[in-house]
This record gives structure tokens, C-alpha cells and sequence, in this order.
């Protein structure tokens, strides 16, 4: 089901300005998405000079519309969906690996006034290093097979560098005036070994057996919330065994043991990837089914972790969709499902809370202070710093209000409750008491 926010800033209408909005529903089919999109895997909605943010909480996505992206005057509808089928998939290296959902954002071709910013949940393991890390675009037309290439590859930026990209552990944010396919690519460093995380989930048939039963066990990238086993480059094949399967039943295979090969899991390129255990009934019908799966990566046993199966036959389904009772919450125990899906669940959401945590008049006086060089540096570059958005700090150095474009970095990724409050913390620290009081002022107002 997809809830749809009839304003994109999360609030009514209001002024002669905002009169003419449609609500996106009745317009979203008339937008030229591919053919092949899953339906519950796009959110969009109509948005003005106030901005907003859209959100696939399921498949760790947001796109956020800073204020001021969209001129005056004008309303856009604008729209992201998750791209899940294989031939969507960037061709890789064989050294290279997707670590993001492919998403696509639109219309193509939308003139914004600065950059939006898209947000992506990675798998890449930032504790153990050894990455280089790209981000991949395609504008190719939609209904053709698209051809990508390689926006920018972090750490080799230049000043003519149109996307500003903010890796932190375990989300991707790119910030972009380009409505497009984006996705994060991978590789190991020189000497590296590099780590990604992958997601497991285990399918089985909810209704009773007659004498075969198959358990298969999907592996993804993208889904957040799944059991998670760390995976290394280096070529070792993904194992699973079954174990400790309960009487009544027998496997078919002779070793109760698969592998799924290194270069099928590292490219990337199939969506579905996953394996099955066949098995058959020596005695009378049991009640239930119960055994573990034991998954790790050959030769790296540390990384060992387990699917417990316990399949009650006399109890109904606990939930029609197999995809969001498997995947959600990081539990080790899997409820039965009655069939097998894409492998990310697909529960669509728009996020109605205030779209800008700061009102426009703060901004433009935090603006106006920040944006002048100061002796002692305390100013937006600091503000940077401070905020760990200065890997590349040319980028912001290059537009009119450095300030205006951290903010709006700022806001797509500091979600939290307090995160106003930690920014006027930030500015104290800094040695602006003068911005942080213009939070301080009016904090009761609006925060």
C-alpha cells in the first residue's frame, strides 16, 4: 500500500501560492516510470518552494527536497522508487560490488535551484576499511536497459565535480541537482581486504506438507533489519548446512551442505540469489519442523551466524505478507511464510514530519553570520568540521551560501529528536555564540 503525503513539506496548503496543488495520486500514472517497477516500491508527491522528503523506510531510502529547491511559484511532483530488477543493475568489475539499493529519482530533466539530497542505506563495512567507494548515475530513458557510469569515485573530486557525496556507517548520502538512477558501488583498495554485509532470510511453505518441504534461504543487500553476516572479498565461497532437523524428516542432500559461489554473490547482479534445501518425510506427518541453518563464509568460520527454522504446522499464518514477517527486526528466528518475494520488503511511507527543522528566517541569519570568513575560522568551514561533512569541503567553498548547502546536508542526515539542540551545542562550541542565540531565541517557538 502506498500512503501518499498530499503536500510534500507535511503540511496544509496555505496561500494563494499553494491553491493549485493536486494530490499526487491522481496524477503519479501519468509519469513515465519503467514498465517493470514495482508499484509498491515508489512514493512521491507534490512539492513547492517549501520542500519536503520522501522515504522507503523498508529499503533504507529518503530523498530529501531542501527549501528552496524548487523556485517560487512553482509545484513539482516528484517521485524515488526502489529498481529491483536485475537488468537495472550496474555491469561490474570483477572486483566490484554493489553496496546500495538502486534508486531511482524523478522527473529527469527538473531544473532545481540547488541540490537535493538522496540517501541510501549501504552494506559496506566502514570498521574494517579497504574500500573505494563510488557513486554510479545513469539518466539513460527509462524504458531502456540503462548504461551507467561512474559519477565520482570519493577521494578523487575536483572543483568541476557536480555531486557532493557523505559516506557515514551505514548510510550514503548524495547530494545532486540530477533526477536520475544513482547506486553505490565498491571495491577493494590496494592491499585491502574489504567487508560488506549481507542479509539472510529463510522462506517456507506455511500450509502442511504431503511428503517433500523447501526451505530457501535468500541473500540481499539492501534490506535493513534482516540477520546480517559479514562477507570479505577474497573468493571464498558462501557455505550453508542444515542441522539439527527434527524427526520425521531427512534431507535430500547426501552432505546437508550448499555453496553459493564467491563471483555470484560479489558482481551483484541477481536480485534473487538464493539457495534450497529439499526435504522429505520418512514418518507420519510431523506437527512442526524445526532445524538451523548454519551460514558462514569458507575459511573466515569467525563470521558464522544461524537461521533457526520452527515451522508450526497447526498454527494459521501470523501475517499475509512473508517478506515484512521474515525481515523485520534482527532476530535469528524465522516464522513460516507462504511464498518467496524479491527479497526487501516493500511497506511504502512518506515522512510527515516538519520538513525543515529550521524556520527560513534562522536559516538565513545563520547564512548571513557563517558565510563571512572569519581570523579565526570559526565559520562555515568549522560549522563542516564540526559536523563531519568536510571530506570534500571545495564543494561548498564553490556556492554562493556554504552554509545554506551544509544546512541542508545537516537536515538529511541528523534525524533525531535532538538534533537542533546539538547543533546550537555545536555552534557554542565553536565559539559562535552569536548564531547559537539566534537558535536559542526562538527555540520555544518552533523546536
Amino acid at each position: 500500500m502506498v500512503i501518499v503525503n498530499p503536500v510534500g513539506s507535511g503540511g496544509s496548503p496555505r496561500g494563494s501560492e499553494t491553491e493549485n496543488l493536486n494530490d499526487s495520486r491522481d496524477s503519479v500514472m501519468s509519469m513515465e516510470l519503467p514498465s517493470h517497477i514495482d508499484t509498491d516500491a515508489v512514493t512521491w508527491s507534490t512539492f513547492d518552494c517549501r520542500g519536503g522528503r520522501l522515504t522507503l523506510p523498508e529499503s533504507g531510502v529518503s530523498l530529501l527536497i531542501p527549501e528552496g529547491a524548487i523556485p517560487r511559484g512553482k509545484t513539482e511532483e516528484i517521485y524515488m522508487a526502489v529498481c529491483r530488477d536485475d537488468k537495472d543493475r550496474p555491469k561490474l568489475s570483477e572486483k566490484q560490488t554493489i553496496l546500495s539499493p538502486i534508486v531511482l529519482c524523478g522527473p529527469t530533466g527538473m531544473v532545481l535551484n540547488k541540490p537535493i539530497v538522496l540517501s541510501m542505506q549501504h552494506c559496506a563495512s566502514m570498521r574494517q576499511g579497504g574500500w573505494q567507494l563510488s557513486i554510479c548515475s545513469s539518466n539513460t530513458p527509462l524504458e531502456m536497459p540503462p548504461h551507467w557510469q561512474c559519477a565520482v569515485t570519493l577521494g578523487q573530486e575536483t572543483i568541476n565535480t557536480q555531486i557532493y557525496t557523505q559516506i557515514d556507517a551505514t548510510h550514503c548520502h548524495v547530494m545532486t541537482e540530477q533526477l536520475q538512477r544513482y547506486a553505490l558501488i565498491g571495491e577493494p583498495v590496494s592491499q585491502g581486504r574489504a567487508v560488506k554485509i549481507l542479509r539472510l532470510a529463510a522462506f517456507a511453505p506455511s500450509l502442511p506438507p504431503s511428503m517433500d518441504f523447501s526451505i530457501r534461504v535468500y541473500v540481499v543487500e539492501d534490506t535493513p533489519d534482516a540477520l546480517e553476516i559479514p562477507f570479505q572479498d577474497g573468493g571464498h565461497n558462501l557455505c550453508l548446512t542444515i542441522e539439527d532437523l527434527n524427526n520425521g524428516w531427512r534431507s535430500k542432500l547426501a552432505a546437508n551442505y550448499q555453496e553459493i559461489p564467491f563471483r555470484h554473490i560479489w558482481s551483484g547482479n541477481q536480485n534473487n540469489l538464493h539457495c534450497s534445501f529439499s526435504l522429505e518425510l520418512v514418518e507420519r506427518v510431523p506437527e512442526a519442523i524445526r532445524c538451523k541453518i548454519q551460514v558462514y563464509q569458507k575459511a573466515i568460520l569467525s563470521n558464522r551466524q544461524v537461521l533457526k527454522i520452527n515451522t508450526n504446522f497447526k498454527e494459521p499464518p501470523t501475517c499475509s505478507s512473508p517478506v515484512a514477517n521474515t525481515l523485520k527486526g534482527r532476530s535469528s528466528t524465522v516464522t513460516s511464510a507462504t511464498n518467496s518475494s524479491s527479497g526487501v520488503s516493500s511497506v511504502v511511507a512518506v515522512d510527515n514530519s516538519q520538513p525543515s527543522r529550521l524556520p527560513s528566517q534562522i536559516r538565513q541569519q545563520l547564512c548571513m553570520m557563517l558565510d563571512t570568513p572569519c581570523a579565526r575560522g570559526n565559520d562555515w568551514r568549522m560549522l563542516a568540521q564540526a559536523l563531519t561533512v568536510d571530506r570534500y569541503i571545495n564543494y561548498f567553498a564553490t556556492k554562493s551560501s556554504p552554509t545554506e548547502h551544509i544546512l541542508d546536508l545537516w537536515e538529511a542526515v541528523h534525524r533525531e529528536d535532538t538534533a537542533v539542540t546539538d547543533l546550537m551545542n555545536i555552534l557554542r562550541v565553536m565559539g559562535r555564540l552569536d548564531a547559537a542565540a539566534v537558535l536559542e531565541k526562538d527555540i520555544g517557538s518552533w523546536l
